[in-house]
C-alpha cells in the first residue's frame, strides 16, 4: 500500500515527492530503449516504432513532436524537471521528473535520439 500511495502521490505536481522522484536509462542497445522513471518503465521500441509504459502501447515514433524538458521553479520551493513527449494535437505524454537537471538532461537526449525528434527546454514559473 505504502508504495502504491508513494507512486500516486509522486505524479501530483509540485508534490512533496519529487524529491524523491528520479529518472535513468535502464537499458539501451540498436532496438530500444527503456527508461525507468520512479519504477514505471518506458519503452521506445525502435524497430516497431513504438512507445509503451508497462506494457501498453502509448504512442508511436510518428506521433511524436518533441521532446521536453520543462523546468519547473516558483520561488518558495525547490525546482525540478519534467520530461514529456508532446504528441500531435498538443498532447502530452508524461515520462518522468527529477529535481536532478543533468539527470532529466542526459535521459532526454537518449529519447531524442531514439526518436529522430529535437528536444526543446520549457519553463514554468509559479507553480
Amino acid at each position: 500500500m505504502t508504495f502504491l500511495l508513494k507512486r500516486i502521490l509522486a505524479f501530483l505536481p509540485g508534490g512533496f515527492l519529487v524529491v524523491l522522484s528520479t529518472i535513468g536509462v535502464e537499458h539501451e542497445d540498436k532496438d530500444g530503449l527503456v527508461l525507468n522513471s520512479d519504477g514505471w518503465l518506458t519503452e521506445f521500441n525502435k524497430t516497431a516504432k513504438l512507445v509503451s509504459r508497462s506494457g501498453t502501447l502509448v504512442a508511436s515514433f510518428g506521433s511524436i513532436l518533441s521532446v521536453d524538458v520543462e523546468h519547473y521553479i516558483n520561488g518558495k520551493r525547490f525546482e525540478w524537471w519534467v520530461l514529456n513527449l508532446t504528441l500531435q494535437g498538443g498532447k502530452k505524454l508524461f515520462i518522468g521528473r527529477s529535481t536532478d537537471s543533468v539527470e532529466v538532461s542526459i535521459v532526454a537526449a537518449h529519447v531524442a535520439e531514439a526518436v529522430s525528434k529535437r528536444v526543446r527546454a520549457v519553463e514554468r514559473v509559479g507553480f
